[in-house]
C-alpha cells in the first residue's frame, strides 16, 4: 500500500511540472480564438530579435491537410510593406526618386502623383479606383491595369487604395525591367530565405485553398491565382518566411548576412507620414500606439485567407498571425488576436475585439426579405383579378427590392455586387435571392393582369356597379 502511494505520489509530481508547460498563456488565447472564429487552420510566432522565441500551427488547409510551419498563405494587404521595400531598395541604389511624378516611370501615368504619394495613400486614387481580384490573370495584367487608372482627386488626403500599390509595381517593373513578382524573388524574397514565398503563377502551384464564410461558417474557397496582384495582396508565405522578414525589420534591414536595406531606409518606411484616424501610414506601414508603447503594423485579407503582423520596436518583437478563413464581418475580432499577442508578450492583458453587428443584422434582414418573397410569390401566383393601380402599386416595391439589392444594398459598403459575392458569399447570396424572386413576383402580376384584362374575364356589369 505505501509503494502504490509513493508511485501515486511520484506522479503527481512528475506531471505537475509538465502540465503547467503545457498551459500558456499565448497557446490558450489562440486556441479560444481558433475556436470562436471556427478557423479551420491558423499558423502564428512571436519573434524577439533574430529568434522566434514562440511559434504553433494548428488545423488543416484548404486542401485537408495538416497546417505546417511550411503551408503558404496569402498574406493580402501585408504585401505591401514587401512592396514598399523593394521600392525602396531602388530608391538607395539611385534607380527612383521618392518624390519624382510617377510618369517619369509610367509616362501613361497621370499628372501630380509622386511615387510617395502611391506608397502613403495619398495619391487622390479613390479606394475602388479599379477592379482588383483579377483572378486567372497573368503578369501583363499589371500593365493593363494601370492604364485604366485615373485619379478621383488632387493627392495630399490620404484614403486607402489597393491601386497605389498596383501603380507602385508599375514603376518597379519600368525600372527594373522585370515583372514585379520575379524581382521580389531576387531582391527580398530570396535574401530573406523565403523558400515557400508565392509571387508568380508557378509558386502558386504550392498554394492550398482558403476558406470564406456562409452564415458563419467557413467553406473552402480556391479560385485561380491573381498574378497581377501580388504587390497589394496576393503574395503568399508561410510562418517561417514571414518571420524571417520580421527578424530583417527589427535588425534594420538586415537578415543573416544580407542587408535588404539600410537602417535609417527601415525607419524611413516604418515612420507614419498620413494621417489615418487610427493612427498615421507610412512607406507600407502603419504606426499607432497599443496602450501607450508604439507599434508597427498591418493586417491584409483576401478571400481565404487572413493575416496580420505587429512591431513592437521598443520591445524588440515582432508578432505574426495567419489564418486560412475570412470575412469583413469578423475583420475587427482577427485583428484583435496579434495585438492581443503583443500584450501578453509584454506583460500587458489581452482585451479583444467587439463583435461588429452590422453586416449580421444586415444578412438577418435579406434572409427576411428572402422569405416575405417566397410568401408573396406562392400567394400570388393564384390567378387573381388586378387593375391597373394594384399593378402598379405591386410592381412599384419590386423595382425598389431591385435596385436596392443590385447597386443601393453593395453602395452601402463602398463596394460593388460583384465584390458582395467575392468578399461576402452569404450576404451577395441572399441579394441575388432577392434580386431573382423580386423580378419573378414583377413578371408574374404583369403576366396577372395581362390575363385579367383580356375580354373574356371581364366582370359583369352588376359586378362592376356593385349589384
Amino acid at each position: 500500500m505505501r509503494l502504490l502511494l509513493l508511485v501515486l505520489v511520484l506522479l503527481v509530481v512528475g506531471a505537475g511540472p509538465a502540465a503547467a508547460a503545457e498551459s500558456d498563456p499565448t497557446d490558450d488565447y489562440m486556441r479560444r480564438y481558433q475556436s470562436e472564429h471556427r478557423l479551420p487552420g491558423l499558423a502564428f510566432a512571436v519573434v524577439r530579435g533574430d529568434e522566434v522565441v514562440h511559434s504553433r500551427t494548428w488545423g488543416t488547409d484548404g486542401d485537408g491537410e495538416p497546417v505546417t510551419a511550411d503551408t503558404p498563405f496569402l498574406l493580402g494587404s501585408v504585401s505591401k510593406p514587401f512592396t514598399a521595400l523593394a521600392v525602396m531598395q531602388l530608391v538607395e541604389s539611385g534607380q527612383i526618386d521618392l518624390d519624382a511624378p510617377v510618369r517619369t516611370y509610367r509616362p501613361e501615368f497621370p499628372a501630380g502623383i509622386t511615387v510617395r504619394h502611391l506608397l502613403t495613400h495619398t495619391s487622390g486614387l479613390a479606394q475602388w479606383a479599379l477592379r482588383t481580384d483579377r483572378f486567372g490573370s497573368d503578369a501583363e495584367e499589371l500593365d493593363r491595369a494601370v492604364r485604366e487608372l485615373e485619379p478621383g482627386r488632387a493627392p495630399g488626403e490620404h484614403e486607402y487604395s489597393d491601386a497605389n500599390y498596383l501603380a507602385a509595381a508599375a514603376v518597379v517593373e519600368a525600372v527594373t525591367g522585370e515583372h514585379f513578382g520575379d524581382h521580389l524573388h531576387r531582391a527580398v524574397l530570396d535574401p530573406l530565405a523565403m523558400d515557400n514565398a508565392v509571387a508568380t503563377p508557378a509558386d502558386a502551384e504550392s498554394l492550398p485553398a482558403g476558406h470564406r464564410y456562409y452564415l458563419g461558417h467557413p467553406r473552402r474557397f480556391d479560385p485561380a491565382y491573381d498574378a497581377s496582384g501580388v504587390s497589394y495582396g496576393y503574395l503568399g508565405a508561410d510562418l517561417e518566411d514571414v518571420t524571417h522578414f520580421v527578424t530583417a525589420e527589427l535588425r534594420g534591414g538586415r537578415y543573416g548576412r544580407a542587408q535588404l536595406l539600410s537602417p535609417a531606409g527601415i525607419t524611413l518606411t516604418q515612420k507614419g507620414a498620413a494621417e489615418f484616424g487610427a493612427g498615421r501610414y507610412g512607406l507600407g506601414w502603419r504606426e499607432s500606439e497599443l496602450d501607450g508603447e508604439r507599434i508597427v503594423w498591418h493586417a491584409g485579407a483576401t478571400p481565404g485567407f487572413f493575416s496580420h503582423v505587429v512591431l513592437v520596436p521598443g520591445s524588440d518583437l515582432g508578432v505574426v498571425v495567419l489564418a486560412n478563413a475570412y470575412s469583413p464581418a469578423v475583420d475587427g475580432e482577427l485583428a484583435a488576436a496579434a495585438f492581443d499577442l503583443a500584450r501578453i508578450a509584454t506583460g500587458g492583458t489581452p482585451t479583444g475585439a467587439e463583435a461588429d453587428p452590422l453586416l449580421a443584422a444586415a444578412l438577418i434582414v435579406l434572409l427576411v426579405v428572402v422569405l416575405v418573397l417566397v410568401a408573396r410569390l406562392a400567394w400570388s401566383v393564384r390567378r387573381r383579378r388586378r387593375t391597373v393601380g394594384r399593378l402598379i402599386a405591386g410592381l412599384v416595391p419590386c423595382g425598389a427590392l431591385i435596385v436596392f439589392a443590385a447597386w443601393g444594398f453593395p453602395a452601402l459598403m463602398g463596394v460593388g455586387l460583384g465584390q458582395t459575392l467575392l468578399w461576402t458569399p452569404d450576404i451577395g447570396l441572399a441579394l441575388v435571392a432577392v434580386i431573382v424572386l423580386a423580378g419573378t413576383l414583377a413578371v408574374v402580376r404583369v403576366v396577372q393582369f395581362g390575363i385579367s384584362a383580356r375580354p373574356d374575364n371581364a366582370r359583369p356589369a352588376a359586378d362592376v356597379l356593385g349589384g
